[in-house]
C-alpha cells in the first residue's frame, strides 16, 4: 500500500513535510501520486491564498508494508 507525502517549503520558514490525517492507503503507486499531486496543487494554493510565499513543492508516494503485525 503507498501513502501520500508533500513538502513545501515556505520562503523564511524550513521545508515541512505533510501526510494526510488520517492517513489514505492506496493500493498502487500510480493511485497515489495522482492524489500526492492534487494533495500538494491544493496546499499550494492555500498557502498562497493566506499570502505566504512559496519557494518549493514536492511531492511522492512512500510504500508501507500493511501486512507486518506489531
Amino acid at each position: 500500500m503507498w501513502k501520500v507525502l508533500v513538502v513545501i517549503c515556505i520562503i523564511g520558514n524550513p521545508c515541512t513535510m505533510f501526510v494526510e490525517d488520517p492517513v489514505k492507503f492506496y493500493p498502487t503507486e500510480e493511485q497515489c501520486m495522482i492524489k500526492a499531486e492534487e494533495k500538494a496543487k491544493a496546499m499550494v494554493g492555500t498557502f498562497q491564498d493566506f499570502g505566504y510565499h512559496i519557494d518549493s513543492e514536492a511531492h511522492s508516494c512512500m510504500y508501507v508494508d500493511t501486512t507486518q503485525s506489531t
